[in-house]
């Protein structure tokens, strides 16, 4: 069992037009995870109509949960299927080393399943029917990790020879595939209509206001979002990932040129934001490198692209990954 790569990635969520006068406020920026690798973006030809204040309101609450949800389950995921090499039949209980699962949060989960049903009420849609067997596969996935946790944590598996330890395999492998498959569609729902978001707040705010932050803020997030989709694929076309380097580039430098002239206008935060961009462009820069100069992974590299580690690979899936999730954090941060 292997997750998606981009599982728990930020996207943009834009809501609430800015007010004309953005002397020290750029709009309204949420950022949320969303395995965005298999949604393609249409260029838009006509103005969006943004959503009312009760869907992007319900659109908030979903992206909020599933940004802080989503990347742990997948975590803890990964450590189990790190460790028991088999999936398919479990520990064998002759494991040199047992790591068990990471903890998620089964109080976070039961908040947001509460929310979910109360959106999910207001003109349901796909979104919601995503919504709801998100939440319900990661609930029954979060019981069963909390016990296999405690479980592995207190080393009862050296009393009982891996035997409660294989019963609860087969459950809490069938609970993850579930999960990941939900998490999955949720994801790219979540992403499709947050897009539309953040299409018709950018189309607003250029008519507007023009060029200015705010707006920049919001393309260069939006071209972010639209480069990983490409390079943070295992395998990709590296010429069409150059050019969405190039525009990525060139509206992050418009935006640093425009701060640079306008310092009276960046919000708080506005430099963490500006590392991370160049953290994520250095990122970027080496993962189209690999692929475009056919680069393959050495040895060390190898012993490297495990769970933990794989980040700090250069030219990696993961390290651009990490990069992206905190620029959108830092993009995040500047509107708290």
């Amino acid at each position: 069992m292997r997750t998606r790569t981009l599982a728990g990635l930020g996207l943009i969520l834009l809501a609430t037009a800015c007010s004309k006068n953005t002397d020290n406020a750029p709009a309204t920026t949420a950022t949320q995870p969303v395995a965005a690798s298999q949604v393609q973006v249409a260029p838009v030809t006509a103005p969006v109509t943004a959503p009312t204040a009760s869907g992007s309101d319900k659109l908030q609450d979903y992206i909020a949960c599933y940004n802080q949800l989503d990347r742990n389950a997948h975590r803890s995921i990964a450590r189990y299927a790190s460790w028991v090499k088999n999936m398919e039949t479990g520990p064998s209980g002759k494991e040199s080393v047992v790591y068990g699962l990471y903890k998620i949060d089964v109080d976070e989960i039961a908040k947001c399943q509460a929310s979910f049903a109360q959106a999910g009420k207001a003109a349901p849609g796909k979104l919601d029917v995503a919504a709801t067997a998100y939440i319900n596969s990661l609930a029954e996935l979060g019981t069963l990790v909390a016990d296999a946790d405690q479980y592995y944590s207190r080393d009862n598996y050296k009393d009982d020879a891996f035997a409660k330890g294989k019963k609860m395999h087969a459950p809490l492998a069938a609970a993850m595939k579930l999960f990941e498959e939900k998490s999955n569609v949720f994801s790219d729902e979540i992403e499709a209509e947050n897009d539309k978001v953040l299409d018709a707040e950018m189309q607003q705010l250029e008519k507007t206001e023009g060029r200015q932050l705010p707006y920049l803020q919001m393309a260069l997030m939006s071209k972010a979002k639209h480069l990983i989709r490409l390079i943070g694929e295992e395998k990709f076309d590296a010429a069409t990932a150059a050019k969405a380097l190039a525009e990525y580039e060139s509206v992050t430098d418009e935006a640093i040129a425009y701060v640079k002239k306008n310092s009276e206008s960046a919000a708080s935060g506005w430099s963490s934001l500006e590392r991370a961009s160049e953290d994520y462009r250095k990122a970027a820069k080496e993962r189209v490198r690999r692929i475009r100069d056919k680069v393959p992974y050495s040895e060390g590299d190898k012993m490297m692209l495990k769970p933990g580690s794989a980040w700090m690979v250069e030219g990696s899936q993961e390290k651009v990954t990490k990069a992206y999730n905190e620029l959108i954090e830092a993009s995040n941060r500047m509107h708290r």
